[in-house]
């Protein structure tokens, strides 16, 4: 499909270390482990490295289809295109206006974290700011970043997390030098009295963690050498996001005692807790610091992401065009940007100010979450079907192109298994109704379109300016 300088991004303007960035800042190592390690431990015990261990294992079987598509189609729509060469184009749109909610559901929840935990680390030094309004500059100075530059974005994310990182891996140096609660054991790492089931258990809030660790193929137009930028960025993110998960989740099941987990499970702020009895009440705070700029650096990444993937679904007409107009000056999709942080501020207004930012936070997180799992599960059977019909091309592998894809499939539903069932109490109980409902109004608006637009499905599955390999 042609295009005009109006819809075209950046080419070869980012490097992989901004590539990368995205992706890490969309994970936010910091924040995973803030709040996710205290309800694994609720479900797997002492045995939380190894939920995270083995979650670790199953993310890396996932990324084999995002790592084998990104090398070929490098797309700002990331799985929108990749599902729409292995499934088709309408299955692609719904693929890509799936996780569109998610990274926008991110974006918005994290800014409102972000307003949390400002609110949090301010009190430190008696200042009293609403919540509402630090969530609201946190999204205007998102809104600022995304608009104005995309390498400015990724490396301010990249900044803000690695700040972040290193807060948490200080702390935890700390701990494991002094031996913990009652030194250092290898009993984190062995099933002890949970079992198998309890492992698994403690595994959903693992794979959770990494929830948007392909954020950076939404930067694949943009990137220099996109097909080895972006797979790279997308392995590594996992990779050193699961060195800093177990070994972060160790200390601290280590730091509150392998013989006292339940104070882990039952810690609200297990990082802040832990800070303030091994260092003091100063790294306390720089631990909240620390938490507040992760949420900023992950509602930065996801904001990114979310544009992009508006910005694809309008370039093919699936949505309005619109949404594709690049700024002349600044390169970046500033209209779907725009979209996202208006509807951002509109649903915080209705939802966060009688909510709460944490809850709207939660809220969203979740719903988000739902929305990213079909497209993990989609971008599996499409690996399967696109790289099997080119077994004559002298690149398809057996183990790579059909092995792994099924063994990722089957993982995924653990999690989604794990939140639906037992089912949740009331509002959670609504959002994986929500979540489909998103996906179904996905449906019908591929479908509408596709009958007003008999020429879209060719356009989706046919971009003439990026190249498709194979």
């Amino acid at each position: 499909m042609a295009q005009n300088n109006q819809n075209k991004l950046k080419r070869n303007y980012l490097s992989m270390v901004e590539v990368l960035a995205l992706s890490v800042s969309i994970v936010a190592p910091t924040m995973a482990m803030a709040f996710n390690t205290a309800p694994a431990a609720g479900a797997a015990g002492a045995s939380v490295p190894l939920s995270f261990l083995v979650g670790t294992i199953a993310m890396l079987l996932v990324g084999v289809s995002f790592f084998e598509f990104s090398k070929r189609i490098p797309h700002s729509g990331s799985v929108y295109a990749y599902n729409a060469q292995g499934l088709g184009p309408k299955t692609g749109f719904v693929s890509g206006w799936a996780l569109t909610a998610t990274y926008f559901a991110y974006a918005a929840g994290c800014a409102a974290l972000f307003g949390n935990f400002a609110n949090v680390f301010l009190l430190h030094f008696g200042l009293h700011v609403p919540e509402w309004l630090l969530v609201f500059v946190g999204m205007a100075v998102v809104w600022f970043f995304s608009y104005r530059d995309v390498r400015l974005s990724t490396r301010a994310a990249l900044l803000l997390e690695g700040i972040s990182i290193l807060v948490v891996l200080v702390l935890c140096f700390v701990i494991v030098g002094k031996g913990g609660n009652a030194g250092n054991t290898a009993v984190p790492f062995s099933m002890g009295s949970v079992g198998l089931s309890g492992v698994g258990a403690g595994m959903i809030f693992a794979v959770l963690s990494f929830a948007g660790f392909e954020g950076a193929a939404t930067l694949a137009e943009e990137a220099k050498n996109p097909h080895r930028a972006v797979p790279l960025a997308i392995y590594g993110t996992v990779i050193a996001a699961g060195i800093f998960y177990v070994f972060v989740s160790y200390s601290e099941v280590i730091g509150f005692g392998a013989g006292h987990v339940a104070k882990l499970a039952g810690s609200s702020a297990p990082l802040d807790t832990l800070a303030s009895s091994y260092i003091g009440s100063a790294m306390g705070t720089f631990v909240d610091f620390a938490a507040m700029i992760s949420a900023f650096a992950c509602s930065l990444g996801s904001a990114n992401a979310a544009s992009r993937m508006l910005f694809a679904l309008g370039r093919d007409g699936a949505l309005p065009r619109f949404l594709s107009r690049v700024h002349d000056r600044h390169g970046t999709p500033h209209v779907a940007v725009n979209t996202i942080s208006i509807l951002g501020v509109v649903l915080y207004l209705i939802i966060g100010l009688p909510a709460g930012a944490s809850n709207f936070y939660a809220y969203f997180g979740t719903i988000g979450t739902f929305t990213l799992l079909v497209a993990y599960l989609l971008i599996n059977v499409a690996a399967i079907r696109y790289f099997g019909k080119r077994k004559s091309a002298g690149y398809y592998s057996v183990v790579r192109h059909l092995i792994v894809p099924v063994v990722g499939f089957i993982v995924l539903l653990w999690p989604i298994y794990g939140n639906i069932y037992p089912v949740p109490s009331f509002p959670y109980n609504l959002f994986p109704y929500i979540a489909l409902a998103w996906i179904v109004i996905g449906i019908i608006i591929i479908n509408a379109q596709s009958s007003r637009d008999p020429g879209l499905a060719s356009r989706i599955v046919r971009d003439l300016d990026v190249e498709v390999g194979g």
